[in-house]
């Protein structure tokens, strides 16, 4: 399952953080102040709506007749419409009133000497209606607040805090790429160090500074780690070395002796020449053991020397193949030049390459019934060099296991197959990655499989 980097989640934790934190705190100041608004303005209002209903109240009083200019006054002063109802008809409004606007629920509730008040939505606009009873003269004098300016405020007010809540946001996803980017920085450099180190770089380390302690303590125990680390495949490839060059005086002396017994083989029992023969194979092969562990110790102590030329592949690859056919004994391998890489050079050690071919030859004719073909080819700034062998092709989840030190697959639980000892492929990748080159294998078109080479071409002069 694919999982979101270190770094993003972070972002996107700080981002709807922020934009939680800010509507809520939004949302909580509009709805409070929204109350206090209106609570404020409807108590203002019912102040006004009663001393208008006084005023109505004298005016019907003393003067009757003028009672429509009064209540258009009353209108233009307050921007309010005040309507006037009376033995259950309307008696006068002001010029902005609209008897619609009250219904006869209320006119009926005010009817009765209740004072009501009470916000409704008319037409998509919020108007404030207070009625007040004049029991003395059988009236009721309805006032109509339109709550536009209201509206208008709280839709400002709205705005601003939206906008409040984004640039919060925006802050929030600022402050997370920053701690983001200062928290995942050491894991980042770690990863840096631990692929160098990976790569072969082992004198990689990173730098203690005056960060925080966590990273600081990561940082210190890494640095141990790697020490530690290096210090131990030192003590081993010199154990290695050490061992090697120890058992090469006592080897010599027993290729030597049976040599010696070689020579006067006719005179030995047919017990005698078996037990020969079995101890010429395994001293073989423990002669191949030490020379490969010799050279992959110096090969990790870095004294394994390179000496590099610029060489024709064509060349390089016929004579590489051919000196390694004679070598194993066995018949020589056709070589395939295309037309392409005729002409190309690669820089590599002659004697080095020459390993190369020799073992994924050997490796060829002892476990996949020999190598069929080798061929040479180009592709783009590289050169092409596929072994092509009869077997029945190397399992797709060994094809990177077999290039491990000591790994031999099938061929260690098969007393049938010739034994090796798991170095020479591994050998086969640090001589072509010395050289720049890498190394795969897969299936062959024949069925086999394919050890696949690619080295970089090289310019120059040829030595």
């Amino acid at each position: 399952m694919h999982r979101r980097s270190l770094r993003l989640r972070l972002l996107i934790t700080f981002g709807v953080g922020a934009l939680l934190l800010s509507s809520l705190f939004a949302s909580l100041t509009y709805f409070s102040v929204q109350r206090l608004l209106v609570d404020n303005q409807q108590q203002t209002d019912l102040r006004e709506s009663f001393a208008n209903a006084a005023l109505v109240r004298s005016t019907l009083y003393s003067s009757p007749p003028a009672l429509g200019a009064l209540l258009n006054s009353i209108e233009a002063a307050t921007n309010s419409s005040v309507l006037v109802h009376t033995h259950h008809q309307w008696l006068s409004t002001s010029h902005g009133a609209a008897t619609s606007d009250v219904s006869a629920e209320i006119v009926h509730a005010v009817d009765n000497g209740k004072v009501l008040h009470q916000t409704i939505s008319r037409r998509g606009k919020l108007i404030f209606i207070v009625g007040v009873p004049i029991p003395a003269v059988e009236t009721q004098v309805f006032e109509v607040f339109r709550l536009e300016r209201l509206e208008h405020s709280l839709k400002i007010l709205g705005l601003v805090l939206g906008l409040g809540a984004l640039v919060t946001s925006v802050i929030g996803l600022g402050g997370g790429l920053w701690v983001s980017r200062r928290a995942v920085r050491p894991l980042l450099n770690v990863s840096s160090a631990a692929a160098a180190i990976a790569d072969g770089e082992l004198t990689t380390r990173l730098l203690v500074g005056q960060a925080d302690q966590e990273v600081q303590q990561l940082t210190e125990s890494f640095n141990t780690m790697v020490s530690r680390l290096v210090a131990r495949m030192e003590r081993d490839a010199r154990f290695a070395s050490d061992v090697s060059h120890e058992l090469r005086s006592p080897l010599t002396t027993l290729t030597t002796t049976v040599s010696v017994l070689q020579q006067h083989r006719d005179e030995l029992s047919p017990v005698g020449r078996e037990s020969l023969d079995l101890l010429a194979a395994d001293l073989s092969i423990f002669q191949s053991l030490v020379d490969d562990l010799l050279e992959i110790a110096r090969s990790d102590a870095g004294s394994l020397e390179h000496v590099i030329e610029i060489v024709p592949v064509a060349e390089l690859v016929r004579q590489s193949a051919r000196s390694a056919a004679q070598r194993l004994g066995i018949p020589e391998v056709p070589v395939e030049i295309s037309d392409a890489a005729r002409e190309l050079s690669v820089g590599v050690d002659r004697r080095r390459f020459e390993r190369v071919m020799a073992n994924l030859l050997g490796n060829a004719a002892h476990y996949a019934g020999g190598a069929i073909v080798v061929r040479v080819d180009a592709a783009d700034s590289h050169v092409t060099v596929d072994v092509d062998d009869a077997g029945p092709g190397v399992p797709i989840d060994e094809r990177e296991s077999i290039f491990q030190r000591f790994f031999r697959g099938r061929a260690a639980h098969d007393r049938s197959l010739a034994r090796g000892t798991g170095l020479g492929l591994a050998l086969v990748r640090d001589h072509v990655a010395a050289f720049g080159g890498t190394i795969v294998v897969h299936e062959s078109p024949e069925g086999g499989a394919r050890f696949h080479i690619e080295l970089p071409r090289r310019e120059g002069a040829v030595e």
